[in-house]
């Protein structure tokens, strides 16, 4: 099996829940070809396996061999703002945007970071569905 074709695998196990499997298997692909791409799924293994440590450690290897990529910053982002550290999340945030990821969930992810962070002004650049959607996810923990 080559190496796209192991990531391709890893990939699905991790979508289908598998993530005892799918760590196995990014990590033999990590071991014969780093990536950052399987960096970041690692990561994301991770924190849905609730280890954000290890998680955050996972993105910051994926940002050593891309610097720029904003999927490792965002998904940095999301676990920093999971270990309650908003004003580091908030960085990552806005290096996930200055690097080109423009999505809602960026704009989500910034607002609640800002307004665990007591900032004013924090929705003012979200629409009313979005608005919405934060205040819930605030009321909701």
């Amino acid at each position: 099996m080559d190496s796209r074709e192991v990531f391709e695998e890893a990939y699905r196990e991790m979508t289908s829940g598998n993530l005892d499997r799918a760590l196995d298997l990014f990590s033999k692909l990590l071991r014969e070809e780093p990536s950052p791409e399987a960096w970041v799924n690692v990561g994301n293994i991770f924190r849905r396996m609730g280890f954000m440590g290890k998680a955050v450690e996972s993105y910051k290897e994926a940002l050593k061999l891309r610097p720029d990529m904003p999927e490792a910053f965002f998904n940095l982002g999301c676990a920093l703002y999971q270990m309650g550290k908003y004003f580091e999340a908030l960085m990552m945030i806005e290096k996930a945007e200055k690097f080109g990821l423009m999505d809602e969930k960026v704009k989500i992810l910034r607002a609640l970071c800002r307004l665990k962070l007591h900032e004013p002004d924090a929705l003012d650049d979200l629409n009313e569905d979005q608005k919405r959607l934060v205040k819930e996810l605030m009321r909701d923990g």
